[in-house]
């Protein structure tokens, strides 16, 4: 009872920002490829994750939202087969069947399957070489913008943060990149209380966008939310019970916000 007059107020906001900006996405729509690329009659958009499924559980909102633009070319680098269960095959196919349902081709889905880069949190993956793996899919497919995790991954699994430190790396160091430019936007992590806070998120997620000038920030409406929800699904091998209260709970299969790094 203490609490109410601070919380009603603070649900009641964040149900309002959440509504509008679902009806009126523009108004936290910002560019997300470099000047000197936005003459380009297609961009080219990629996003690098670590494991199949966490383009469902953490970036559905982005996906949701590009799939609806015509000018706009998604592909998927995934940096390993998800095989920490000895199960990398079945989630291979997981994963091109999600990605499909999210608004990809199978040819845009990327699938590493290097013995170096293994799904295990206990094994550190060479950061060298996620970095020339990265720049291999940017400079071959004309890539303008890439998304991935920030420093602490949004969960905290090594391989995420291995994935946000081989694309920094990249962008900070790549000679090609000097002559052909890219924007990196990393993915926001947030405490426990606002990640399984759902669109009551919304009101410190606008905060923080509008805050800093070379932000960005998604939101999922019910459709997109249900692009999300329906992607992860196809994802059959990681389904458990838990994962399904995520999918119900999680700011992130509501809101995306993205800092600039480069």
């Amino acid at each position: 009872m203490i609490l109410a007059p601070i919380l009603v107020p603070l649900l009641l906001a964040s149900v309002a920002a959440y509504v509008v900006l679902c009806w009126r996405p523009q108004l936290v729509e910002r560019s997300l490829v470099p000047q000197e690329k936005r003459s380009k009659p297609q961009n080219h958009v990629l996003f690098v994750t670590a494991h199949p499924d966490d383009e469902c559980m953490f970036f559905a909102p982005t996906f949701a939202k590009l799939a609806k633009q015509r000018d706009v070319a998604v592909s998927l680098l995934c940096l390993s087969k998800g095989d920490h269960d000895g199960q990398g095959e079945l989630r291979k196919k997981e994963l091109v069947k999600a990605a499909v349902s999210l608004g990809l081709t199978p040819d845009s889905v990327i699938i590493v399957d290097d013995p170096n880069l293994p799904d295990d949190p206990r094994k550190a993956w060479n950061i060298a070489l996620v970095a020339k793996t990265v720049e291999a899919v940017v400079t071959a497919g004309d890539v303008d913008t890439v998304f991935t995790f920030d420093k602490q991954g949004v969960s905290g699994h090594p391989n995420h943060i291995a994935a946000y430190m081989g694309v920094k790396h990249m962008a900070l160091t790549s000679q090609r990149l000097k002559f052909h430019p890219v924007n990196v936007y990393v993915l926001e992590s947030v405490g426990l209380v606002r990640k399984y806070s759902s669109i009551i998120d919304t009101v410190f997620s606008l905060g923080s966008v509008l805050a800093a000038g070379d932000s960005l920030m998604f939101v999922a409406d019910v459709q997109a939310y249900s692009m999300g929800v329906q992607a992860m699904a196809l994802h059959e091998s990681q389904m458990m019970w838990f994962r399904k209260l995520y999918l119900a709970f999680s700011r992130y299969m509501f809101i995306n916000t993205y800092s600039k790094i480069n």
